[in-house]
């Protein structure tokens, strides 16, 4: 398993349950875990015999671009990409898109068609991406791996449940919504200094809660 944020984290934390290795790929130097939530996590997969890399420095701090760049180490790792959800273009897109370059198969589940955040996992179905819908879809492409279902149930019943931000970034996040906000839309219903709310945003950007686009920033 590799790891940024969101379901990447559940996903660490599924392998270290069950006994499992797992390498984390940091977007950012050691010296900035992110999220800071996941320090505890950090320790946890050391603690497991897992593996902890950075192509950056230890005083780089995280930012949207770094992670883009770590994808290609992430797909190079792994022996396959599994998409669980993806807009219409996102760094997971990237990632895919950097897999099948690479050679790796790419998995991904199928979405309805009015869920913006399956969009993504829809086109790369279309474009060749293989439809998983249980575990051995992508178990019977890789012959020489050993299949125990046992720990299959024990992952399926790990409730995953989605973090609300930190507290010290709900108040910006909460004037996000859907539509499109600007940056000054967001300073003039706030009491905060610009810089503080560029560094709020650049936070819930890369925890992926929000969206930066041409229009302004949006919740995802």
């Amino acid at each position: 398993m590799v790891w940024h944020s969101g379901i990447d984290t559940a996903a660490h934390q599924g392998a270290i349950e069950v006994g499992g290795k797992t390498i984390a790929i940091l977007g950012s130097g050691f010296d900035y875990i992110f999220p800071e939530e996941n320090k505890s996590l950090y320790q946890k997969i050391l603690q497991h015999g897992g593996l902890i890399m950075t192509e950056y420095s230890p005083d780089t701090k995280p930012k949207s671009t770094n992670f883009l760049e770590r994808n290609r180490i992430i797909s190079g790792l792994s022996i396959g990409v599994l998409v669980i959800e993806s807009a219409y273009r996102s760094g997971t897109s990237v990632t895919a898109r950097i897999a099948k370059k690479q050679g790796k198969l790419v998995f991904a589940l199928p979405h309805e068609i009015d869920n913006r955040l399956g969009i993504g996992t829809n086109r790369l179905i279309q474009n060749g991406a293989i439809l998983v819908t249980k575990v051995e879809d992508m178990i019977q492409q890789y012959p020489f791996l050993k299949y125990d279902k046992k720990k299959e149930v024990k992952i399926l019943q790990t409730k995953v449940v989605k973090k609300q931000p930190d507290e010290r970034y709900r108040e910006i996040f909460n004037f996000i919504s859907e539509k499109p906000l600007s940056l000054n839309e967001i300073y003039q219903k706030s009491t905060k200094s610009v810089g503080e709310i560029n560094h709020i945003l650049l936070m819930l950007e890369l925890d992926g809660y929000i969206r930066k686009t041409a229009e302004g920033y949006r919740c995802i």
